[in-house]
C-alpha cells in the first residue's frame, strides 16, 4: 500500500496547519491519555466502575449507573407508590430491605447479574475528591471500552429470572424513571486487541457467564481485571520495531502473594527483563511511531507484522520518496515543537532520514518517535502502567517490581483454565503458561500446598506422583 502522507498531515495536524503532537490517532493501543491529568485508574477506585461500564456497553441499553443510592432509592419509591398503587408505609419497608441487601458499609451490592450495569463508575466515598472522581470516570470508561474491544459485541447475556419479585420491582421501577436512568448512544472506542487473546477473551467470557448467577456476579470482576492486565502485559512487548515478523507471546514469572522473594529471585528478574524502566519510559514514542504508520496507511491495520505485510504490497523503491518524506517532515516539525520549549532542554540530534528498506524505515521513525519523546510524557505514562498493574498483580519487593497472583485469583484462574473439570496439575501449569503466567519450583510447592489445604488436591493413588485439582466456582 502506497505510503499517504496527507493522511499524515490530517492527523497530526491542527486545523491551521501546525504540528500536534498526536498519540493514538491511527491506532488505540492501550486505554491510556497521554495527559495524566485527564484519567487515572488505581487502587483507591479499583476497577469495579470499568465493570458496570462494560455491562452497560455488553447490554446494548446502556442505562446510566446508580451514582447516588439516596437519589435512587426516591425514584424507586415514587415508582411503587404511583405506578404499583402501593402504600407508602409499604414502600418504605420494600426500600429499607432493598438498602439492607444492596449497601453494604456504603457500598453497593450486587446480588443479581442483571444489575452489574447499574455500578457506578466511582463509588460513593468521600474520601474521593471531585478532581479525582473526575479522572477515574474517564479511566474507568476506557478500561471499558478496553473490554469490549476485545469481541464482548458478540457474547450473549444469559437470560433474566422473571421469578424473582424483588429483583424484577426493582428493575421495573429504575427503568420506569426516563431522566434518572434513560438510554444514550453507544459511544466505545476502540481498541486493538492481540487476535489470540481477543479469542481467548471470548471463550473464557462465554464460559462464565454460563455458570450460574452467584458465580458470575462473584467472579466477573477477577475475569475483567486479569484480561486487562494480560492484555497489556502482552501488547507492550511488541510495540516494538524489532517484532516484525510475528506477534509473539511473551511469558513471565508469576508468585503467589503470600510468597517471599530473593534478590536473584526469577519473578524480579522477569519483569526487569521484559519491562524494564527504559522500555516503559518509550511507550508514548513506541506507540506514537504504530499510529503514525497506521494512520499513513488508512486504517486500524495492527501491530509491525500487520504493518509490514500490508505496506509490502507496494514494493519498497516505490515508497522510498515517501517514507523518508515523513522521517524527513516529523523530525522537523517535532524538533521546532520541542525547541519552543523551556522544559525541554536536550534535544536529540537529526539523524539521516535515508532508508534502504521498510525495516530501515520502521526503526527510523521510532527512533525519531521516542528520541523526541516530551519529556513529561515520561513519568505519566510509566505511572499510568504501573498504576494499573499494582491494583492487583504487580507489587514492589526489594526495590523492584514482580508480578503476584493472590489466592482468590489463583482458585478462579484454575476453575477457568481446567473449566471446573478434574485435571492434572501438569497440565494446569502448562495452561498457565498459555496466558503467559509462569511459575518456578518454589511456586509450585507454595500453590500445591495451598490446594491441599482446601482439599482440592489430591492424588490418583497413594502411591502415585500425578496429583490432580478439582475447583468448582
Amino acid at each position: 500500500m502506497k505510503i499517504d502522507i496527507e493522511a499524515y498531515k490530517e492527523h497530526y495536524h491542527k486545523k491551521d496547519g501546525v504540528f500536534h503532537d498526536n498519540w493514538q490517532e491511527g491506532i488505540r493501543l492501550i486505554p491510556f491519555t497521554s495527559n495524566g491529568a485527564t484519567s487515572a485508574v488505581d487502587k483507591k477506585a479499583g476497577l469495579a466502575g470499568a465493570t458496570g461500564a462494560f455491562f452497560r456497553l455488553l447490554d446494548g441499553n446502556d442505562v446510566h449507573a446508580i451514582d447516588h443510592f439516596d437519589q435512587t432509592k426516591n425514584i424507586i419509591k415514587t415508582y411503587l407508590v404511583t405506578e404499583r398503587a402501593m402504600e407508602e408505609t409499604q414502600a418504605n419497608e420494600f426500600i429499607t430491605l432493598l438498602e439492607d441487601i444492596m449497601m453494604i458499609n456504603g457500598t453497593l451490592n450486587i446480588t443479581d447479574i442483571s444489575f452489574l450495569k447499574y455500578i457506578p463508575l466511582v463509588p460513593e466515598d468521600d474520601s474521593i475528591s471531585e478532581k479525582e472522581k473526575k479522572k477515574y470516570r474517564a479511566g474507568q470508561t476506557k478500561i471499558a471500552d478496553y473490554l469490549y474491544s476485545m469481541g464482548a459485541d458478540t457474547i450473549e447475556l444469559p437470560l433474566n429470572d422473571h421469578t424473582n419479585i424483588f429483583t424484577n420491582l426493582l428493575k421495573e421501577s429504575i427503568v420506569s424513571d426516563p431522566a434518572g436512568l434513560g438510554k444514550k448512544k453507544n459511544n466505545a472506542e476502540t481498541y486493538y486487541i492481540i487476535p489470540h487473546i481477543k479469542q481467548s477473551f471470548s471463550d473464557d467470557l462465554k464460559w462464565l457467564l454460563s455458570q450460574d448467577s452467584t458465580a458470575i456476579v462473584r467472579y466477573i470482576h477477577l475475569l475483567l481485571h486479569f484480561y486487562v492486565c494480560y492484555s497489556i502485559l502482552q501488547v507492550l512487548p511488541n510495540i516494538s520495531s524489532k517484532q516484525t515478523d510475528k506477534i509473539e507471546q511473551t511469558n513471565y514469572y508469576f508468585i503467589l502473594k503470600s510468597e517471599k522473594v530473593a534478590i536473584t529471585h526469577e519473578a524480579i528478574e522477569s519483569w526487569n527483563k521484559i519491562m524494564p524502566k527504559s522500555r516503559i519510559d518509550k511507550i508514548f514514542g513506541h506507540s506514537q511511531a504504530l499510529d503514525i504508520l497506521n494512520c499513513v496507511l488508512h486504517g486500524k491495520v495492527g501491530l509491525y507484522p500487520d504493518v509490514l505485510s500490508c505496506i509490502s504490497t507496494t514494493a519498497f523503491e516505490e515508497n522510498k520518496p515517501y517514507c523518508e518524506k515523513l522521517l524527513g517532515l516529523y523530525q522537523e516539525e517535532k524538533r521546532a515543537m520541542l525547541s519552543r520549549r523551556e522544559s525541554e532542554q536536550e534535544i536529540m540530534d537529526e539523524i539521516n532520514t535515508e532508508v534502504e528498506s521498510y525495516e530501515e524505515f520502521f526503526r527510523k521513525l521510532e527512533q525519531l518517535c521516542c528520541g523526541l519523546q516530551s519529556k513529561s510524557f515520561i513519568p505519566k505514562m510509566r505511572k499510568k502502567v504501573i498504576d494499573l498493574l499494582r491494583i492487583r498483580f504487580l507489587q514492589p519487593r526489594r526495590g523492584n517490581y514482580v508480578l503476584v497472583i493472590d489466592n482468590e485469583m489463583l482458585i478462579f484462574l484454575i476453575a477457568m483454565l481446567t473449566r471446573s473439570k478434574r485435571t492434572r496439575l501438569e497440565q494446569v501449569y502448562k495452561k498457565f503458561n498459555d496466558y503467559g503466567i509462569i511459575f518456578n519450583r518454589n511456586s509450585r510447592r507454595a500453590i500445591e500446598a495451598y490446594l491441599l489445604k482446601l482439599n482440592l488436591l489430591d492424588r490418583k493413588s497413594d502411591s502415585g506422583e500425578a496429583q490432580y485439582v478439582k475447583v468448582i466456582l
